[in-house]
């Protein structure tokens, strides 16, 4: 191949990037890297805890560093938190050596999702007090045109299979990286 660079999975919780990029990864012989796993490791605390004693920013600065030290590797699948796009760093860094998918889903989709996944409300700090589709709602509206902005291709996850996605993106990644 040429030009290789990194698979890095955009978008909301809820939107499958974890699982997706795990199945990328085995069927593309990647290392998978999910920046939110990285920050509990190296913190010994759960993302809930990390907001409530450390705050949202701390939590964005852990993010952003292990953005930056893994995003120049290659033949890598990076699944990103939800908020990781907010910052202007990070959406550099990601594109420099990355082709970025943004996993869109209704809000149906990601709540279903959300709602499958054991005990959610740890690793979803912004998404567990009040109501959860009126939580969704406000912050997809907040980071949907980044989102939209900075990926190279969105790809839908409603009525699709793990599988389904996650061909979809290995399909466009192996066309992308003969044609670059």
């Amino acid at each position: 191949m040429i030009n290789l660079k990194n698979i890095v999975l955009i978008g909301m919780s809820g939107a499958g990037k974890t699982v997706v990029g795990k199945c990328i990864s085995k069927k593309m012989d990647f290392k998978f890297i999910d920046t939110d796993d990285i920050i509990l490791k190296y913190t010994g605390k759960t993302i809930e805890d990390i907001f409530k004693y450390n705050g949202e920013d701390y939590f964005r600065q852990l993010e952003s560093q292990v953005i930056l030290k893994y995003c120049l590797g290659d033949k890598m699948v990076i699944s990103t938190g939800g908020g990781a796009i907010l910052k202007d760093i990070n959406r550099k860094m990601l594109k420099k050596n990355g082709i970025l998918f943004f996993l869109d889903g209704s809000i149906e989709v990601l709540i279903s999702n959300i709602k499958a996944s054991p005990s959610w409300e740890k690793n979803r700090p912004l998404l567990k007090e009040g109501d959860l589709y009126n939580n969704i709602n406000r912050i997809l509206k907040d980071r949907y045109k980044i989102y939209q902005q900075i990926a190279d291709y969105i790809i839908s996850i409603d009525n699709k299979s793990i599988e389904e996605i996650a061909n979809e993106i290995i399909i466009i990644f192996k066309q992308y990286s003969y044609c670059s």
